[in-house]
């Protein structure tokens, strides 16, 4: 999969005119799981039909969108969700990116496939610990076998997210033992609470944020992350959402993120200007640990300063993921 120069030549372009580059896509708020920490699902939520999803789709398209991350709640209890990802990689001839960001629990050999059929560019795969906790069910005990599956058989770019808190921390430098030989990249969203601002502090997450990193299309922001994680909130940085980084709700109503919702306004019938409305300084910005928001605001909101980390991401992945790829076990039947 990757990104061709096409994408790479027209995303460059979103750094200087005034369309948005990123939309995360609400496909449905219903979770098979309830991890403590998360406030972005509703049990029982309805599933958003496919062909209002593609409407949703369309305007993005139209309003300048050259990146989709598709999630929920669990964005594979959509049944149509490959059928998502190839009707968003039909747009613009194919140069633009798909991800979808998920527990992995509902995977099995034939939705990979699919996705493979459909052009899936990226997928994230949150995995909290080796064992299940009070706080989440995303352990590497419950998912292991999927992680096995998409080693085996994913065309597409895997990447093993972590959120940082106090029960991931202590086990996590075991966790990475564990897994150094899964061919995927690894890294870490940072907690936050229901406003979106980072939720813990202290020199243990600061000591494996030296040695891992982020991920890396946001460790050029690690700096701040250090501060923050220090309690100190100070540094200034210009958020970008709701004019480079939108969110579609459930409702398919645009929002700032995930988070806030200050700015809120149907797809259907948002334009530009207002769009445009949103290049500004924002109240939440301070002490703000929301990793897909800040990639998009610094990677097209400082560019001279991210460019290096913008050229790795725009390729599909690091040389050390390319190095993992190259010494994948070899094929194997995985039960599904």
């Amino acid at each position: 999969m990757g990104l061709n120069l096409r994408f790479v030549a027209t995303g460059a372009k979103r750094v200087f005119d005034s369309r948005p580059m990123y939309a995360q896509v609400i496909v449905t708020d219903d979770c098979n799981l309830a991890c403590r920490y998360c406030h972005e699902y509703t049990a029982g939520a309805p599933l958003i039909p496919l062909e209002e999803l593609k409407r949703r789709i369309d305007r993005l398209d139209e309003l300048g969108v050259l990146v989709y991350d598709f999630l929920g709640g669990e964005p594979l209890m959509h049944p149509q969700i490959a059928e998502l990802i190839a009707y968003a990689k039909a747009k613009r001839g194919g140069s633009n990116l798909a991800t979808i960001i998920t527990n992995g629990f509902l995977l099995t050999e034939k939705l990979v496939r699919d996705l493979n059929e459909a052009g899936l560019d990226f997928m994230q795969v949150s995995v909290d610990s080796l064992e299940p906790t009070q706080a989440s069910d995303k352990s590497l005990k419950s998912v292991l076998p999927r992680l096995k599956l998409l080693a085996t058989l994913a065309k597409f770019t895997v990447e093993i997210q972590t959120v940082l808190n106090d029960e991931t921390c202590e086990a996590y430098e075991e966790f990475r033992e564990t897994v150094k030989d899964l061919p995927f990249a690894f890294g870490f969203s940072i907690q936050h609470d229901p406003t979106g601002k980072i939720a813990i502090r202290g020199e243990k997450f600061l000591q494996l944020l030296e040695k891992y990193g982020v991920f890396e299309g946001v460790n050029f922001y690690g700096e701040h992350l250090k501060e923050m994680l220090r309690g100190d909130l100070s540094r200034p940085w210009k958020c970008l959402s709701g004019l480079k980084f939108l969110y579609v709700n459930s409702k398919g109503q645009v929002q700032w993120c995930a988070q806030n919702r200050d700015f809120l306004h149907p797809l259907d019938k948002i334009g530009l200007e207002q769009l445009r409305s949103n290049d500004k300084h924002k109240p939440c910005e301070p002490g703000c640990s929301l990793g897909c928001v800040r990639m998009i605001s610094h990677t097209l909101g400082e560019p001279f300063k991210t460019f290096g980390a913008s050229v790795r991401l725009a390729l599909g992945m690091s040389e050390k993921n390319k190095k993992s790829k190259e010494k994948a076990p070899a094929k194997e039947a995985v039960a599904a």
